[in-house]
């Protein structure tokens, strides 16, 4: 891959912290799974990305599963449904199959309407959790949808927390301070009003006219 130097900008300010905690926003185009990459190679490096899971939409688990192999070699196993009979079929009941593999790669949709599968992945602990079109997990109303409360779950069950999107904000605080608030429970008090000092540090957000000198 040509590396281009704000890609490596999550990683450096990831790192710079004790937990890796970070949303990456930047447009479309710009490379959001490679700053991922980027960012999930060096944890591994340092021994902290020994357990890995990425939740994706249904659409983009190949891909997502492709780039990382081919560009970072990272091994992520992907628990579709034929994953998962397999793995039903190769291992006791009682055991939890998210301790038979440590980098897997799932749906977020897979995990909602299989309720055996949702209560292992809740009930393991990974190093890292990378969740990709993060906005389809944030907090829509004043109700939590199934999606939402899944990743609220999977944000406590890890050290490093990944989140990608190219559109984090729907226009409504309240949204936007869901997906903050799974990085940092304690960065905002109030999720209808907060300003950008609450969340500096958290995410990284880049247009296209931002980087234009290195494209």
């Amino acid at each position: 891959m040509d590396v281009l130097d704000f890609q490596l900008d999550p990683a450096w300010m990831s790192l710079s912290k004790p937990r890796q905690r970070i949303l990456i926003a930047d447009s479309v185009g710009l490379g959001k799974t490679l700053e991922a990459g980027i960012l999930l190679s060096e944890l591994i490096r340092r021994g902290r990305g020994r357990r890995i899971l990425v939740a994706a939409t249904k659409a983009m688990l190949v891909q997502f599963q492709k780039e990382m192999w081919g560009r970072f070699t990272i091994p992520l196993v992907r628990l579709d449904s034929v994953g998962l009979s397999r793995i039903r079929a190769d291992i006791p009941t009682h055991h939890n199959p998210f301790y038979y593999f440590d980098k897997t790669i799932i749906s977020i949709d897979t995990l909602k309407q299989n309720n055996w599968f949702r209560t292992h992945v809740e009930n393991a602990h990974w190093d890292v959790i990378v969740i990709d079109e993060a906005h389809n997990v944030a907090t829509r109303g004043n109700k939590d949808s199934q999606r939402s409360g899944i990743a609220q779950k999977l944000a406590r069950n890890c050290d490093s927390l990944l989140l990608l999107s190219a559109t984090p904000h729907d226009g409504k605080a309240e949204s936007f301070a869901s997906l903050m608030n799974m990085l940092d429970p304690t960065a905002i008090a109030n999720p209808s009003e907060y300003g950008k000092d609450d969340i500096e540090g958290l995410y990284v957000r880049r247009f296209k006219g931002d980087v234009k000198e290195q494209l």
